[in-house]
């Protein structure tokens, strides 16, 4: 047993306590700093502060070098820039401030006055690194810091100044650390005193006394324990492992052995009295804390991890299934010397997977179906496989093959290069024969690698190894280096007992049958994956999946197997082509993905204007009411007569087929006239939105350049005079309307050269991915979508829809449009007051359709009223922004009988391209498809290279079909770059 005890000698400390006076110097000295920390800056502020000069710093941690940076130092980043500016620039003194870095001698020589270190005990005895934690290990009353010569040696130079701190029985490495921190800014003033007088010869260290603890030196035990131990001993172990919840712990968390568990221990207590029970009899379970005997007084145990809550007492008792009374496993020294090695052993790789784990972002599973997470796990275990293409190779090259094929595919279908995975080690069963060593060890640790998709195979292939390699290397790391480290408490996925949600192991053998695996459930917590994990023998070369079923469906195992069969027999035959390039795909699923999907052709009136489409149900029914204004109703022959006494009007100021006319009305019976006359006319209708920023709506007119505006008074206050004085004006708010004596029959679009392939629209983008554009809709295209929203949801006979959306916005062409095309009601609300309208719907006022954005049904749902018992529509419709399913499940509880469908497409798709109708339960669930094309829509996922991606995989949608816009207005780069 090694005696840490401090000699009667070092009850008397050098430098400390003297006169701390700087001399007046007759020349600056010109140092430099080594080292990082706030204890750097101070002691370099304070050698600033007497006059001498820091031209340069070697700072090793990122406080020091932006506090150098900030006052002006030069910052090296490494020892060889340091060294090549001392053998330029003379300086005179070296200072090493908390510094992990050992300074080559030929550096040190530089210095001209001398290097000097700081450490943080009482040289020669704790030498090396975590000096405070083993001082109070050893249980010392009497501490120092001290200040020495540098020499070839490591921490070995004369002590120049060394200053006492004692150490108080509650003292933690934390606090021991802060005592530490003051007595050195003391010793530096010191020292400083020291170079003024020439006074630096200090105290050769009697390296008999010596005692040293390299960085891997553990803790015996690694932190667990022993109940065979006096309460003292105990609680300096808990004490000088407790760094606080905020500063790194670089050695072990205390932990009590629970079983084949360990829990880490955030306090330890000391009683006042011994119980007189066996040691480690657990005395009392409290809420908060254990009271357990020990050899000598009974101690007190608080749980939980040092930035984390404290864990409930009793629900850990219960989880062990321990009660009071019961005793606590003693290690054994055989016990304790096992895990101490092992955990030694793994130490130098610390900073490696401490790195790796900063950085981790778990890397999703393509074709995770979105049921709520909640749900425990149900593992199904597929049968071993073998690849067909691999059948020639040796088992490491099936191994290495189809390892490498697997990340591949991952990359491909994931939509992201970087791969972050689980990883389940082959550990050194002959090291760590102690079973409960091997479960304070990590099990799974992260694989971490870029898969660049232009590269070829042998390429990716030898990179996988390589990665294989590192792994082997750096084996694992214990399981509480994430619990001591603040860095990594910000990565939420880190605190799950499986972060990884796929996995990858490797074996010696064909393990447990699918049976037994899924009756076992230490084995499948021990999977590196929590929703797949792939097995390979690495005897053999075959593999076998274990999937979450519940969020993973198993007839996709064999989709998966087959694409590595498909991608390995070309990729091996061909191993430089780019493997993004390679086909997955079989011929069958191509052709399900490509054409069964996208089976949407139905006939629809592709050579009508959209206004002809009008006026088919004019002819059919004149009398029925076409628009509901507040008390206003309008039958469908006087709506159709104003709008064709103002298109004959519009043609005569010159309107032209494709010629864009803004319009900048409030919505108002004037609005819908607007609309409809300028369709018939033959122009393009440019929608301004008075409540829209001026700047927003100038931007449009400067962009569109029309020549005709109709406006109101709103309108043209929206404006400003400035924007519309080179416009012709057509103005609702004027009184009588000079265009009313006009003819009250419908244009004649052959007689003005107008087709269904000339303009209905041109509306603007959000701007929301840069400046808005303007999208060119064609009447075919609008003909299309809104026979699709007719044929789905209008009625003739039934109540139509209510406009909710801005006239800018596209999605208002639905319920604009769609009701005056079936023959219905087109219900104009109030934009101020339209969601309380909704949500008071009278009984009989049950529309058709009703159709919001994301944001107007969050709305909506708080202002129902409870006791409404009519849902205010048969079917709603949200579109424009991402769905939040907990909205839609409101109506799904409160109206079970009302449709509810997701709408999904971009501007340049004509309002929408897909739609999916909701009828699951939607309890847990975080996003909701987009759905199937509409009619007479293509809609494809293709990856970077326009091939299709596996169905449920993630890749870039392209929309083809009846639908698809003309262009942008104005912008012919960006139209062949977009419409391809």
């Amino acid at each position: 047993m090694i005696d840490l005890s401090l000699p009667e000698s070092l009850n008397s400390y050098e430098g400390c306590g003297h006169d701390q006076r700087y001399p007046s110097t007759t020349s600056t000295l010109s140092v430099i700093f080594v080292g990082g920390g706030t204890l750097s800056i101070r002691c370099a502020q304070l050698a600033k502060e007497i006059g001498y000069s820091v031209p340069a710093v070697l700072p090793t941690d990122d406080v020091f070098r932006t506090w150098a940076t900030h006052v002006g130092i030069r910052c090296f980043d490494n020892v060889e820039q340091t060294y090549e500016f001392l053998c330029d620039v003379n300086v005179d003194l070296i200072f090493s401030v908390v510094n992990p870095v050992i300074l080559p001698a030929h550096l040190l020589e530089q210095a001209r006055v001398g290097a000097f270190n700081y450490h943080d005990s009482p040289l020669p005895r704790y030498a090396g690194t975590h000096a405070t934690s083993w001082a109070i290990l050893a249980q010392e009353s009497q501490y120092a810091i001290s200040w020495h010569h540098m020499d070839p040696g490591v921490d070995t130079g004369n002590v120049v100044v060394q200053c006492p701190v004692p150490i108080a029985s509650t003292d933690t490495a934390l606090t021991l650390n802060l005592k530490c921190y003051d007595a050195a800014i003391e010793g530096f003033r010191a020292l400083l005193a020291k170079i003024a007088r020439a006074d630096l010869q200090g105290r050769p260290q009697q390296l008999a006394n010596r005692t040293y603890f390299p960085r891997k030196q553990r803790p015996i035990a690694a932190g667990c324990l022993r109940w065979n131990q006096s309460a003292q001993e105990l609680s300096a172990i808990a004490r000088g492992l407790d760094f606080g919840p905020y500063h790194p712990n670089p050695l072990c968390l205390p932990k009590v052995v629970v079983g084949e568990d360990a829990v880490p221990v955030r306090r330890l207590e000391v009683s006042t009295r011994s119980s007189g029970y066996q040691s480690g009899s657990l005395l009392e379970i409290h809420p908060d804390h254990w009271r357990v005997a020990t050899e000598t007084e009974d101690v007190n145990l608080w749980f939980g991890a040092p930035n984390g809550p404290f864990v409930n007492a009793i629900a850990l008792a219960e989880r062990f299934c321990l009660n009071v009374g019961d005793r606590l496993a003693i290690l054994s020294d055989d016990q304790a010397l096992s895990i101490t090695t092992i955990s030694e052993a793994l130490a130098p790789q610390e900073s490696f997977w401490l790195r790796r784990l900063e950085t981790f972002k778990p890397s999703q599973l393509p074709y995770v179906s979105s049921l709520p997470g909640e749900q425990p796990p149900k593992w199904h275990t597929s049968s071993w496989r073998n690849i067909d293409a691999l059948a020639e190779f040796s088992p490491t090259d099936r191994v290495e093959c189809l390892l490498s094929a697997w990340l591949i595919y991952l990359a491909r279908n994931q939509g992201e290069a970087e791969l972050h995975l689980g990883w389940r080690p082959v550990l050194d069963k002959a090291q760590i024969e102690e079973r409960l060593a091997q479960k304070l060890i990590a099990s799974i640790v992260p694989m971490e690698l870029t898969i660049d998709l232009n590269h070829g195979f042998s390429e990716l292939r030898a990179m996988v190894a390589a990665e294989c390699v590192l792994l082997r290397r750096n084996a694992s790391f214990s399981r509480d280096l994430i619990a001591r480290s603040p860095a990594l408490s910000g990565v939420k996925a880190l605190q799950l007992s499986q972060p990884w949600p796929i996995g990858i192991m490797a074996t010696m053998n064909h393990g447990p049958s699918v049976d037994e695996l899924g009756s076992n459930p230490e084995s499948q917590m021990n999977l590196p994956g929590s929703l797949l994990t792939l097995e390979i023998n690495a005897v053999d070369g075959s593999f076998r999946w274990h999937i979450d079923e519940n969020r993973w469906a198993p007839e996709k195992i064999g989709n998966v197997t087959q694409h590595l069969e498909n991608f390995l027999s070309v990729a091996i035959l061909n191993p430089q082509q780019p493997v993004g390039r390679i086909e997955l795909l079989s011929g069958e699923e191509r052709g399900y993905l490509l054409e069964d999907l996208n089976r949407t052709e139905v006939d629809y009136p592709s050579e009508l204007c959209v206004h002809e489409l009008f006026e088919a149900q004019v002819r059919r029914a004149p009398d029925a009411v076409a628009l509901v204004f507040e008390a206003q109703s309008i039958s469908y022959g006087e709506l159709n007569a104003q709008a064709n006494r103002l298109a004959h009007h519009l043609i005569d100021l010159g309107v032209k087929p494709d010629q864009p006319v803004a319009i900048c009305l409030e919505r108002s019976p004037a609005m819908v006239v607007g609309l409809l006359a300028t369709l018939k006319a033959g122009g393009a209708y440019v929608p301004l939105d008075p409540a829209y920023p001026g700047a927003r709506l100038r931007q449009v007119l400067d962009d569109a350049a029309p020549r005709l505006l109709l406006c109101d008074a709103a309108g043209r206050e929206a404006l400003g005079a400035e924007a519309i004085a080179s416009l012709s004006v057509i103005d609702f708010s004027g009184g009588e309307l000079s265009w009313a004596h006009q003819s009250a029959d419908d244009p004649d679009p052959h007689a003005l050269g107008l087709t269904a392939r000339h303009l209905a629209y041109v509306i603007y983008t959000s701007g929301s991915t840069g400046t808005p554009k303007g999208v060119m809709v064609e009447h075919q295209h609008l003909s299309n979508y809104l026979q699709w929203s007719n044929q789905s949801f209008y009625q003739r006979t039934s109540n139509g829809s209510p406009v909710m959306h801005s006239m800018s916005f596209d999605g208002i062409v639905t319920t604009l449009f769609g009701p005056l095309l079936a023959g219905t009601k087109l219900h104009l609300l109030d934009p101020a007051v339209q969601i309380n309208s909704l949500a008071e719907s009278k009984d009989g006022q049950t529309f058709d359709l009703v159709k919001v954005t994301p944001s107007h049904l969050s709305m909506l749902n708080k202002t129902m009223h409870d006791d409404e018992e009519e849902a205010p529509t048969k079917a709603l419709m949200v579109g424009g922004e991402a769905l939040v399913p907990a909205d839609m499940q409101f109506w799904q509880r409160r109206f079970p009988n009302v449709r509810l469908i997701n709408h999904f497409g971009p501007t340049e798709a004509t309002v929408g391209c897909a739609a999916f109708e909701i009828t699951g339960d939607l309890e847990g669930i975080t996003s909701i498809p987009i759905g199937r094309p509409i009619s007479n829509t293509r809609l494809y996922v293709l990856d970077e290279h326009g091939q299709p991606v596996p169905f449920g995989a993630v890749g870039e949608l392209y929309i083809g079909g009846a639908g698809v816009a003309r262009g942008y207005l104005n912008r012919p780069e960006l139209t062949a770059e977009r419409f391809i």
